[in-house]
């Protein structure tokens, strides 16, 4: 009913206030949604003897990018392709940009070497899928946009099912090694029943579900009617910021344990997973179609971001406060930017 609240009638001042409660809830709702989950599917992985770093690198980089995946597919099921391509080259920015960006200041640390090696120069090689599919067949510049179809789509999904087999063969420790996770401490997920860490899982699956859908609602009502912005602005610059609550969150805990090292694979983990999954099993859903406006500019701070964070960590191993407020910078750049666009 409240997608039709406006249009019976309702006094402006009070659509306003409503969307704005729906904003403020579906936030809400991906908060609480994306920590049970991380918490549960973590608890689940730890007693199946997997490592804390694949941990980050997967369950908990998927449980906090899952409400991603559902505002990118709730948003093509709409026909707000703008929204679902945006939110996840925001998000993608906004993980490396904002999240380790801060982390990286308040609390400088070293980096695994496997992340530093491997992850990280896969991140950027899904970037490079991610032009590919999107490029045209025919040869056409692919600065001018073009369409993820099923079958591309469905390629993305399995290029990330080999990706996290590959982890998991790679990292498979036994229980008496395997270290503790910031988001599951090891003495909490052995007390609590396998049976709860499911009803975890589900509860925070169901919950990421409806915030996503009054996430989406919300942010695209307001955006529209008080800025004047377009699908594209709304997509990068309020959901984008929203679904990347829980990464924000698991960060911040990590940074208060002193366990950053956890945070930098979940985050790149992250993007890994928003790239290939959210945009593969979204163009599953229905084919996206990338217009100029939502690639160019927006892509070149996607992959710039994370080409200072990988340059940066090879150089030094280390996530260092230089680095930290090079990466807010360019943040800060592309939100005055944002702004700027805001109606395209």
């Amino acid at each position: 009913m409240y997608r039709f609240y406006y249009s019976l009638g309702v006094p402006f001042e009070q659509s306003i206030a409503l969307y704005s409660v729906l904003l403020a809830a579906g936030m809400g709702l991906l908060y609480f949604g994306g920590s049970f989950l991380v918490q549960g599917a973590g608890s689940l992985a730890l007693k199946l003897n997997i490592s804390s770093l694949v941990v980050g690198l997967t369950v908990v980089a998927f449980g906090t990018s899952a409400p991603e995946l559902f505002v990118s597919l709730l948003s093509a099921a709409q026909g707000k392709m703008g929204i679902s391509i945006g939110n996840v080259m925001g998000s993608n920015v906004i993980n490396i940009a904002l999240v380790l960006g801060i982390a990286a200041v308040i609390r400088p640390t070293l980096v695994d070497r496997e992340v530093i090696r491997t992850d990280g120069p896969v991140m950027l090689a899904t970037y490079v899928v991610f032009i590919l599919v999107v490029s045209d067949v025919s040869g056409a510049n692919f600065w001018t946009g073009g369409t993820i179809r099923r079958w591309e789509g469905g390629l993305m999904v399995a290029l990330l099912t080999a990706y996290v087999l590959l982890l998991y063969r790679r990292s498979y420790v036994s229980r008496e090694s395997l270290p503790l996770t910031d988001e599951v401490p090891q003495e909490q997920a052995w007390e609590r029943p396998v049976l709860l860490d499911v009803i975890m899982v589900v509860l925070g699956t169901g919950f990421l579900a409806g915030g996503a859908d009054l996430l989406v609602e919300g942010a695209a009502w307001l955006a529209v009617n008080l800025l004047g912005a377009g699908e594209r602005f709304v997509g990068i610059a309020i959901v984008a910021l929203g679904t990347s609550l829980p990464e924000l969150f698991t960060t911040l805990v990590s940074l208060g344990r002193g366990e950053m090292d956890i945070s930098v694979g979940n985050l790149i983990g992250s993007n890994i997973f928003n790239t290939l999954m959210v945009l593969g099993a979204t163009s599953l859903v229905l084919p996206i179609t990338v217009g100029e406006t939502d690639f160019s500019i927006d892509f070149l701070f996607m992959a710039g971001t994370s080409l200072i964070l990988v340059g940066a960590l090879a150089a030094r191993r280390k996530a260092s406060r230089p680095m930290g407020t090079v990466l807010l910078s360019v943040y800060i750049v592309y939100v005055v930017y944002l702004t700027v666009t805001r109606t395209v």
